[in-house]
This record gives structure tokens, C-alpha cells and sequence, in this order.
């Protein structure tokens, strides 16, 4: 299972449009659970006009199995089952204030059920903006999926922001390692001592009176103390730390990249470090069907999937109705091929020459599933850090932590 958060800085952006059109894209070739954790706005019930059974609330308050909350697509809006793989789990309707607060025994009861459920992806909708009761879902190695557009200058900061907080968040877990905490502050006076209280003071406030950034302590560390293990495991979590982001109501490169992605980058090298790396997944096109769809109820690639059907020419099949006339039995269908990596290497090559030669890009049916397809070869590729295996909690990340640092 992979369990991918997408979260921005800023609400505006579309995200929970592209968190329900992503986790469909996902869910033409995989199962894919979409939960609400928007609480308190049940902003999913409001792109989708489907009654629900279930929700958080069940989970919660009413001890319901987690699994057992999810709802699918009534027959009335997807009759061909053609998004059979995808489900939803839904946020309360109404005003729970330890549900929208997040109290901790509910945080905890959250991430053990989404940690047990059966999927082969899990997309989070978190709700807009930075608090802990987001960054405590996010990976602690890695961004998740970051959504801002070149619409609302605020969200590139804001997202820039978001990437810096999730890094900030799991350093300043590493500093509360008892093996450091033994190492550094027992001397107080020694030169290590005083840097390890800065680079917390730094993690916490942002700001320094001799560093701008971690590269400067890393930096500082190389001169001071060269040999240490710290200063190797300090390095190697920021230089592997991974940045994935989208971008929405995206019109054209060259705005997009001068406006949002250059600023944006130029932000987390800023306030953070020039040794992140970078994966812009994709962008998803302005598009007024997208939002005829959020005011119908019905999700875009759903609309769109009839839409395209209803247009397409009834084909005649002449063989089933001579079979029925001379009452022959229907031949059996062939047995279906497993799909191999040269198949799916060929799928994806299709889809680029779609979005790159062909200028398919103006689609937003065909940017979903280059992002679909993009987070399927990410998520399988063992040097990737992406998204999250299951929610770890932060003494299972110590525990990791310590295991480099001896």
C-alpha cells in the first residue's frame, strides 16, 4: 500500500478537485481509497452528490471498522463499473469538535485505521493551510503530493512553506533523539553543545543570527566537527529529502515556470536548503468542464468517461447476433495477457508523446493519468521516497534514525 497526502498552503488551489480526479486516475488500474480529512468543511460531500452511509463519525465514535466506511460510486452515476476500484471515506457532515481538533486519542485511532486498510493506494485530502494536525500526516522522509497554481501568487509561498515545515518536522525529531540529547547537552559548553541548540532553535523559529539556511549548519558542522556520525546523518536526510508537487489551473509553461515554479524553488533553497530535490509530477489544465462537473456532483473523469462513451459510434456485433439466430454458443473470450514491462513502458511512452508531441496537455483527462502513470512508476521505484508504506509514528521514525546514527 501507498499512502499519498496531498496537501497545500493555501485553500483556493482545487485541491480537493484534483485529490478526487487523481484518486479516480489511480483507480482505472488499481484499488484506490480516498479519505476526507478536510474535517469539519465534509468538503467532499460537496463535489459529490452521493448519499452517504458512512463516515468518520462511524469510525470514530461508533467503533465501525474503518474498511467498512468506505462508500463507492452508485450504479446511477458509474453503471458500467468502470471505476470499480475506487472508494471514498467521507468526513462527518456536522460539528464534532474532538473530530475537527484532532485530539490525540482520535489521531491515533485515525492512523491505525488507515494504516490497516486494504488498497493499493490511500489519498489523503488534507485540509488547506499548515498546522500540526496536517504535518502529522504528511511523510516525515519526503513532501507528499504539494498542490498550488499559478492562479494565487500567496499559494507558491505558502507551498514553499509546506515543503520547508514537513523537513523542518522531521529534523527537529532527530534532535530529540536520546542518543543526541546524551551526546550534545550533557557538555554544555563544548562547541557541539551550542550548535545542537542553535540548529533547534533554528528549526523551531526559521531563523538564525549566523545561518540562513541548513546549508550554512552543515556547513558550520563540516568545520567544527567533520568526523562525527551527526553531522553524516544531518547530510543525508536533507540532501534525500524530495519535494513532489502538481501544479493546477495550469494555462502555459512559460507563466508556470517564471510565476510558480522558479519562485517556488527558489523559496525552499532560500528558507531551507539547496540540496532538496525536486519532482514536478505533472499539472492539470484550467478547464471550464471541471468545473461544470464540481456543480453537477458527478467528478470530472466519471462525466467525462460517459461523455465520451455516449459520442462514440454503437459498434454492430455481427457475430453474437448469428450465434443467437442459429443458436450457437457464444465463444468463450481469450484469456486475458498479463501485462509485461515492455506493455506498460509502451503505455507511458503513448501518454508523453499524448501530453508533449500531440499538445494533449490541454486535456485534463489525459494530465490525470500522465500524473496517475508518473505516481505508479514513483511509487515503484525503490530509490524513490515517496508518499508513505503506512503513517509512522515518531518513535518508529527515532527508532530508524538511531539505527544510522550508531
Amino acid at each position: 500500500m501507498r499512502i499519498l497526502p496531498v496537501s497545500s498552503g493555501k485553500g483556493g488551489v482545487g485541491k480537493t478537485t484534483f485529490a478526487l480526479n487523481f484518486a479516480l486516475a489511480l483507480a482505472k488500474t488499481h484499488k484506490t481509497v480516498l479519505i476526507d480529512l478536510d474535517t469539519g468543511t465534509s468538503s467532499l460531500r460537496n463535489f459529490l452528490d452521493i448519499k452517504v452511509n458512512k463516515d468518520l463519525f462511524h469510525f470514530l465514535k461508533k467503533n465501525c471498522p474503518l474498511q467498512e466506511c468506505r462508500e463507492i460510486l452508485p450504479a446511477a452515476m458509474d453503471p458500467d463499473r468502470a471505476f470499480a476500484n475506487f472508494s471514498f471515506i467521507a468526513s462527518p457532515q456536522g460539528f464534532v469538535h474532538d473530530i475537527v481538533n484532532f485530539s490525540p486519542a482520535v489521531k491515533e485511532k485515525l492512523i491505525v485505521g488507515i494504516n490497516g486498510l486494504q488498497a493499493d493506494y490511500v489519498v489523503i485530502d488534507l485540509k488547506a493551510g499548515l498546522d500540526r494536525n496536517v504535518l502529522e500526516f504528511l511523510p516525515l522522509s519526503n513532501s507528499g503530493i504539494i498542490l498550488f497554481t499559478p492562479k494565487l501568487r500567496a499559494a507558491t509561498h505558502t507551498a514553499a512553506e509546506m515543503a520547508k515545515a514537513v523537513l523542518f518536522r522531521m529534523l527537529g525529531i532527530m534532535l530529540t533523539s536520546p542518543l543526541l540529547q546524551e551526546r550534545f547537552l550533557q557538555a554544555a559548553s563544548a562547541p557541539q553543545a551550542l550548535f545542537f541548540q542553535r540548529l533547534r532553535d533554528f528549526l523551531e523559529s526559521g531563523s538564525d543570527s549566523e545561518a540562513k539556511n541548513l546549508d550554512d549548519f552543515i556547513s558550520e558542522a563540516a568545520v567544527q566537527f567533520p568526523q562525527d556520525n551527526f553531522l553524516r546523518v544531518l547530510r543525508y536526510y536533507v540532501e534525500n529529502y524530495k519535494v513532489y508537487y502538481v501544479l493546477n489551473q495550469f494555462n502555459s509553461m512559460s507563466e508556470s515556470l517564471e510565476n510558480t515554479i522558479k519562485p517556488f524553488v527558489e523559496e525552499i533553497f532560500r528558507i531551507a536548503s539547496a540540496k532538496v530535490a525536486f519532482h514536478n509530477l505533472g499539472w492539470v489544465v484550467e478547464d471550464e468542464q471541471v468545473r461544470r462537473s464540481t456543480e453537477a456532483g458527478v467528478p470530472y473523469l466519471v462525466r467525462r468517461y460517459y461523455k465520451k462513451r455516449q459520442a462514440a459510434p454503437l459498434a454492430h456485433d455481427f457475430d453474437a447476433q448469428l450465434r443467437d439466430l442459429f443458436g450457437v454458443a457464444q465463444k468463450k473470450a481469450p484469456a486475458e495477457r498479463k501485462k509485461g514491462l515492455a506493455h506498460e513502458l509502451s503505455s507511458q511512452i503513448d501518454l508523453l508523446r499524448k501530453i508533449y508531441v500531440c499538445n494533449a496537455g490541454k486535456d485534463p483527462e489525459t494530465n490525470l493519468d500522465f500524473i496517475a502513470a508518473r505516481v505508479r512508476d514513483i511509487s515503484n521505484n525503490s530509490v524513490h521516497q515517496f508518499g508513505m508504506k503506512k503513517i509512522f509514528s515518531v518513535q518508529e521514525f527515532l527508532e530508524r534514525f538511531q539505527s544510522r546514527l550508531v
